[in-house]
Parts: structure tokens; C-alpha cells; sequence
């Protein structure tokens, strides 16, 4: 595009601006219709317009929740894109430090291992000698920590083929609780084979330890065990030769005893023991029936002479009527089971005193009751048979019989007694038959049980040394299976793989995470809602980044001009945002800064002149970063005179002003910078010339420094209209554009927004690719138009 016409002084016309701008409009949007032809510079206004402080606020509540916000996934996968070329690096580097130490750190060790039988139950011939479930669990679990026990260990390296491996040599502070801590015992799907294993890095030395190990087991326990059993059956035989010789004394005393009694065993003793007691019962049952016969003899005479010393008394002794009463066999039995209730009755009370047991208590008393009713009944009948008895003998009296009565008891009464003494004498007789024949039981009764135990004890020895003897030949319960051998160490090769690996994506993914946790320190600007809703500024504009592979093919040639359509587009939204602002009196000098260099307000600045230009709009785009000028680069054109030079009185307000190649846009550089200019900034000076170039232009576009760096962003923002914060995704910082923004705010400068820099922009994107891809197209088309 050919450069713009001069510009003229602006002291040289009086035309009303809204004039001006109309002009300009209607001429086609060229800017140069109502310059003058000489090419100097007409002012649209010589009145200095002034520039009120605008109320508009955007911004949040103070301290905006972002600025504290913890991270989440996304910020730190953001943190991760910034970073990926140090996190990937950084990364990379301890993951491969941290695994080759444990590489090395963890060599492959090699596992030997020997297999030992050892069955759920005592291996038997004749029978089973255990049981398995729990018992054999025991059994396992001791089997273990005899294994462990000092005494195999220590059996096991005091062994000079043990002790004098390396492996041993290296722990000989404590060999014992070091083997204790490296053998491995256990069984496998808990069947009936115990594997005793260990590990180590020497395969031949850890299979002469295993082997070893079981070699001392089995003679130390196993075959001792073996051994004691053998001991045991030997004191077995003994028991069995002594038991036998007390049997035999035994037998030989009861024969003796037998021949002593004249019997020949038990049976004939008892026999006549049974006899001699059937005798002596007949033999007490006459001597019974004399002392009956004799009392009741000894009473009639009794009788007879009372009535002989009485004869008018005729009523007959009411104690012999008793005496003959309670002679009766039938109420001597009744009587003697009530005396024998009455004592059972008075032990139940004084032992059980429970109410459970009254129930058993009345019966006993019913009982006892029912019996004295049956002996009063008895006594009822038999007292008339009584007194007609003593009636008749009375009546004898009468006639002369009682002497003769008389005489017949008294001789009676000694034949009885005669008869009496004969049978007491037989009686005490058979008494002392019986008693002996009651010793010969008792001594050959106790002596035959003793014969018995005797028999039972020798028979269960002579079986249970039977056994033994035949059990000898069973197989041992613990016997070995194989010798110890090297297990595939294919195993624990894959767990050192599996271990380093780990070990890699783990440092990497910690590496990582500390890069992205440091970088989300800086809390960097991801998106655009993160300054429009994050900090509650107003984003007016973004302009798409511009990196990539796409725009790197169109950087060059014609695709430059492509790149400018892109970039004009995205600027139009800010563009539209400035002329349609509602405030009373829109900002027509807006000053475009940053809270850091190099956060793309040059850019922003640039593309938002030349979009106000493209509109038809006069624009000035004035580059005030006179510490770091970078706008006249964009234009491609001298960086002086400008700004500095017009601040030190030594060049014209038109010679500051050059025209650009985009219509309606002209460009005022920065110029040299120094220490005069510098402190320009502050002088009011800068005021008369921004007012005069607002009102020789429809928009001053004023590209400032970074407020943090430098206080000249708040110098010059006190002669705008309005400031609009340039922010740059990937490169500002969160908390510095909110910093910035109450700086530009604590002055009193009203921030118009913001305008994001480096957006992701997919749509543009495709549509750059494909733009390239149908500039092949059409090149191709115009070729066979032209043939």
C-alpha cells in the first residue's frame, strides 16, 4: 500500500472535527479528502477538548478469589504445557538417575529351594496314627520354628562348608539371626510339602545353605524323634516283661489261697457261701420262732399267776392285751416301714429346705399316715380276739383248769428254753461258717481283680509292643523329596523391571508435578475467563496466538497477508468495544499498556490503531514506551524524530507525525530516548500535546510502558480517556494484571478492559490450513487459464 499524503500543521484550519470525521466517512474511508493540497496538516478543532475522568468500573470485589485459588487438574496441566520442555527434560533426567540407582541397588537374587514331605497324619500300617485339620496345622506351624530353632540353625553354620562362604563371612556378627531372617518356609496351596527356600545372589552358595539346612533338620530333629520313639518302645518291652512276673505272682497266690479253703476257684467258694447263709437264715428264723413261743409262754404264766394272787380281778392287764397286740407279725412290719419313713422324712427337711422339694415331703407324710391308719385298723381287730382269748382261760379258771394250765406252761416253757439254747448254739455257729467263707471271698475277689488289672495292663503292653514292633516298618512322617535346586529366577527379574519402571514413571511423574506446582506459583494467565471472571475484567478483544505449524507456512509471501486479515478480525470485537462504549462522551485517547513487558500491548496497540483506521476513522498511533520503543519496528520505519524529540522542543508536532501504508493511520515513533524526555512525562507539557492530537485525530492510540516497571503508564494515563490492559496467555501473571489494573484505578484512570494476547483459536487455525490448502488450487487454476 503507498504511504499516506504529508501530514500539514494543525494550526491551519478551523474546521469543526464531527466535520472532519464525516468527511472522512464519506470519502471512502481513504482519510484524504479534506487535506489540504499542499500536503500540510489541518487542526479539526483549535479548542483543547477535555477529558473527563470516566466512572466505569469492571472490576471485582478486592482481593478476587483467583489470586488465592488452589490448584486443580486443569491449572496444573496448563502449568505442564508452559513448562513441558523443562518438566519433559528435568523429568527425563532424575527418572533416569532414580532408576539406574535402583538398578544397581537391586540386583536379581536367585532362590534355591528343597521340598521335604511331611504327611497329615502319622504314616501307620495297622492303623491311622493321627488326624488332620487342625491338629496337622499345628504340627506345620511347629515343624516351622523347630526349622528356625537355634538348634538346626546353629547346627547348620557351625558346619565348615557353610561358614566359610562369603555370603556367611559377611554377617558374622550374628550369623544366626541373619539365616533365622533369610530362610523362607512355607507350604505351597497348603498341601502336604514344606519348601524351605532362600534368596541370595550367589545361586551355588544358597543352595548348599538349603541343602545344609535340611540335612541338619532331619538329624536333629527328625531322626532324634525317629530315635526317641525307638527308646520308648524299649521301655514299653520292660513295662510289658515286668507286668508279665507280677501277673504270674498273682496267679500263683490265688492258687494257694484256693488250696487253703479247699476250693478250687470263685465259683465253688461262692456257692458255699450262699449255702452257709440260706442255713444260718433258716437257723435264725427257728431260733425266732423259740423266742416267740418262749415270750409268749413266759406271759400266759405271767397271766395265770396274777390271776392266782387276784382272783376277783377279772379284767384282764391292759399292758398285756398292748403287749399281745404289738406281737402281731403284720404290725411288727407295718411299724418298722413307718419308723423307716418317718427317718427318711425328717433327712428330707433337714437337707433340702427348697419348696420344689414339698411336693415329695407330703407324700412321704401321706404315706406315713395311711400306714399308722393300717396299724390302728390292725390293733382294732385284733383286740376282741384278744379278750375272748383271755375270756376262755377265764372261764377254765372257773372250772379247776388254771393249775393244770398251770403246769403244762411251765414245763412248756423249759422245753423252749432248752430248745432256744440249742438253736442259738447252732446259730453262732453257722455265723462263724459264714464270716469265714466271707474272708475267703473278699481276699479272693480282690485278689482276682487285682489278677484282672494285672491282665488287662500285660495284654495292652504285649499289643501296643506288637504294633511297635510292626509300625517300625512304616515310612518316616517327614522325609525328603528332592535336594535343593535354583528356582526360575525369570520372577524376580520381572519384579526388578516392574520395580525400576515404576521407580522411572514415578520420578518422572513427580518431576513433573513439582514443575507444574512451581509454575502454577506464577498463576499465568490460561484462558480468557480467568481475567474476565477470574479478576472481573473486562475482556474487550483477543487476538489469537500465532505460533504453530499453520502459521509458520504463511509467514511468508503471500500468507503475510493472510496472517493480517486474522489478527484484523480478532481486533475488531476491541475496536467495536471502543466506539460503542455507552458512555456520555467516548473515549477518543486510550492508552494501551501491560502489567510486564513483553506481554503484547505493542501488538494490541497496533492492530487496534490500523482496525480504527480501516473503519474510516483518523488515527494516531503514538509509541510513549520511550524506555523500550518497539512500534516503529512494526511499521517498518525510522524510530525518529517522535515523542522525546517533541517532548524536548526539538522537532515539530508535524515533523513527529508520519504516515503509514494503511490508510487513515499515521504513526508517531518514540524517538531517542534520555533523561529530559523522561521527566517530560511529568510536566503538563504532554497534556497540550495529547490534547492538541485528539483534536487533530478521531482516535489517539497510545502505546505506554508496563506499569509495574515504570511509573510513565501513570504519568501519561492522566491526559486519557481511558487504558485498556494488554495481557499475554502463557506469560502474564495473574496477580500482576490485578496489581496493574488497582494502580491504573488508584490514580484515578479508568480501565476500559482488557485484551487477551496468545489465545487458542481453533477456528482460525482451520482456516488458515485451509487457506494454504486452496492456494495450491487456484495457482493451479490460473496456470491452465493462462495456457
Amino acid at each position: 500500500m503507498a504511504p499516506m499524503d504529508p501530514i500539514s500543521d494543525p494550526g491551519d484550519s478551523q474546521q469543526d472535527p464531527n466535520e472532519k470525521t464525516s468527511a472522512a466517512n464519506n470519502s471512502g474511508g481513504n482519510g484524504n479528502a479534506d487535506l489540504p493540497s499542499d500536503g500540510t496538516l489541518s487542526t479539526l478543532d483549535s479548542r483543547l477538548p477535555s477529558v473527563p475522568a470516566l466512572n466505569w468500573s469492571y472490576g471485582p470485589p478486592p482481593r478476587p478469589e483467583i489470586l488465592s485459588a488452589k490448584p486443580n487438574p486443569v491449572e496444573l496441566i496448563h502449568a505442564v504445557r508452559r513448562r513441558w520442555t523443562l518438566a519433559l527434560g528435568l523429568g527425563l533426567l532424575v527418572s533416569v538417575v532414580a532408576a539406574g540407582l535402583l538398578w544397581f541397588l537391586l540386583p536379581v537374587k536367585y532362590e534355591a529351594f528343597a521340598l521335604l514331605r511331611v504327611s497329615g497324619q502319622r504314616p501307620a500300617i495297622l492303623e491311622a496314627g493321627g488326624s488332620g485339620g487342625e491338629e496337622f496345622d499345628v504340627f506345620k506351624r511347629t515343624q516351622v520354628q523347630l526349622i528356625l530353632s537355634y538348634v538346626v540353625l546353629n547346627g547348620t553354620l557351625r558346619e565348615r562348608s557353610i561358614n566359610q562362604l562369603s555370603v556367611a563371612r559377611e554377617h558374622s556378627d550374628d550369623q544366626v539371626a541373619w539365616l533365622k531372617s533369610q530362610l523362607i518356609i512355607d507350604y505351597p496351596n497348603d498341601a502336604e510339602i514344606m519348601r524351605i527356600a532362600m534368596k541370595g545372589e550367589k545361586p551355588s552358595e544358597v543352595v548348599k545353605i538349603v541343602d545344609k539346612v535340611v540335612e541338619v533338620y532331619l538329624r536333629e530333629i527328625v531322626y532324634r524323634d525317629k530315635q526317641l520313639r525307638l527308646e520308648n518302645e524299649e521301655k514299653l518291652k520292660r513295662a510289658y516283661d515286668n507286668q508279665k512276673a507280677d501277673y504270674e505272682k498273682q496267679l500263683a497266690a490265688l492258687a494257694n489261697l484256693q488250696k487253703i479253703h479247699q476250693t478250687s476257684g470263685s465259683e465253688a467258694a461262692q456257692l458255699r457261701k450262699q449255702m452257709a447263709t440260706r442255713n444260718l437264715e433258716t437257723q435264725m428264723h427257728v431260733l425266732d420262732q423259740y423266742r416267740a413261743e418262749f415270750v409268749s409262754n413266759a406271759m400266759s404264766l405271767w397271766l395265770l399267776e396274777s390271776r392266782e394272787e387276784n382272783p376277783r380281778d377279772t379284767t384282764p392287764a391292759q399292758v398285756f392285751v398292748d403287749s399281745k397286740v404289738d406281737d402281731d407279725p403284720i404290725i411288727y412290719q407295718i411299724t418298722q416301714r413307718v419308723v423307716a419313713l418317718t427317718d427318711h422324712l425328717n433327712d428330707m427337711r433337714s437337707i433340702f429346705n427348697r419348696p420344689e422339694s414339698m411336693p415329695y415331703v407330703h407324700k412321704l407324710q401321706r404315706q406315713i399316715l395311711q400306714l399308722e391308719e393300717t396299724i390302728d385298723e390292725r390293733k382294732a381287730s385284733l383286740r376282741p380276739k384278744i379278750l375272748d382269748m383271755l375270756a376262755a382261760e377265764k372261764n377254765q379258771q372257773r372250772e379247776g383248769l388254771l393249775p393244770m394250765r398251770k403246769v403244762d406252761l411251765l414245763q412248756q416253757q423249759d422245753y423252749l428254753k432248752e430248745r432256744f439254747e440249742e438253736a442259738d448254739k447252732e446259730v453262732q455257729a453257722q455265723v462263724k461258717i459264714v464270716q469265714s467263707l466271707e474272708s475267703f471271698s473278699e481276699k479272693v475277689g480282690t485278689k482276682q481283680e487285682e489278677i484282672e488289672a494285672l491282665r488287662l495292663i500285660k495284654n495292652r503292653l504285649g499289643a501296643k509292643l506288637d504294633q511297635a514292633d510292626v509300625e517300625r516298618l512304616a515310612p518316616d512322617r517327614i522325609r525328603q523329596v528332592d535336594k535343593a535346586i535354583i528356582a526360575n529366577s525369570r520372577g524376580d527379574a520381572v519384579r526388578k523391571y516392574v520395580a525400576v519402571s515404576f521407580t522411572f514413571i514415578l520420578s518422572f511423574a513427580l518431576v513433573v508435578l513439582g514443575v507444574a506446582v512451581v509454575e502454577f506459583q506464577a498463576r499465568k494467565v490460561n484462558s480468557v475467563k480467568e481475567v474476565n471472571d477470574g479478576l472481573g475484567i473486562r475482556v474487550i478483544g483477543e487476538l489469537p496466538s500465532i505460533t504453530g505449524r499453520a502459521f509458520r507456512r504463511i509467514r511468508g509471501g503471500k500468507g503475510q497477508a493472510v496472517l493480517k486479515a486474522l489478527m484484523a478480525e480478532r481486533i475488531d470485537s476491541a475496536r467495536t468495544a471502543l466506539i460503542h462504549t455507552t458512555a456520555i462522551d467516548p473515549p477518543r485517547v486510550v492508552m494501551v499498556t501491560s502489567a510486564e513487558p513483553h506481554e503484547g500491548k505493542t501488538t494490541t496497540s497496533s492492530q487496534l490503531a490500523a482496525s480504527l483506521a480501516r473503519s474510516g476513522r483518523r488515527t494516531l498511533l503514538m509509541d510513549a514506551d520511550i524506555r523500550s520503543p518497539g512500534v516503529h519496528r512494526v511499521f517498518e520505519m525510522p524510530p525518529d524524530p517522535g515523542l522525546c524529540e517533541l517532548l524536548r522542543g526539538e522537532a515539530e508536532r508535524d515533523a513527529a507525525i508520519h504516515p503509514t501504508r494503511t490508510a487513515n493511520l499515521w504513526l508517531m515513533p518514540a524517538g531517542r530516548c534520555d533523561l529530559r524526555s523522561v521527566q517530560a512525562l511529568s510536566s503538563s507539557y504532554l497534556g497540550t500535546i495529547i490534547a492538541a492530537l485528539s483534536s487533530q485525530f478521531d482516535y489517539v492510540i497510545i502505546d505506554s510502558g508496563p506499569v509495574l516497571k515504570v511509573a510513565d503508564p501513570l504519568l501519561i494515563g492522566q491526559h486519557v480517556d481511558a487504558a485498556i490492559v494488554s495481557a499475554l496467555r502463557d506469560t502474564s501473571r495473574v496477580p500482576n494484571i490485578y496489581e496493574a489494573v488497582e494502580r491504573l484505578r488508584s490514580v484515578g484512570i479508568t480501565v476500559l478492559g482488557s485484551v487477551v494476547n496468545g489465545v487458542k483459536d481453533d477456528t482460525a487455525r482451520h482456516g488458515v490450513e485451509l487457506l494454504m490448502a486452496e492456494t495450491p488450487k487456484k495457482a493451479e487454476a490460473e496456470t491452465t487459464t493462462t495456457s
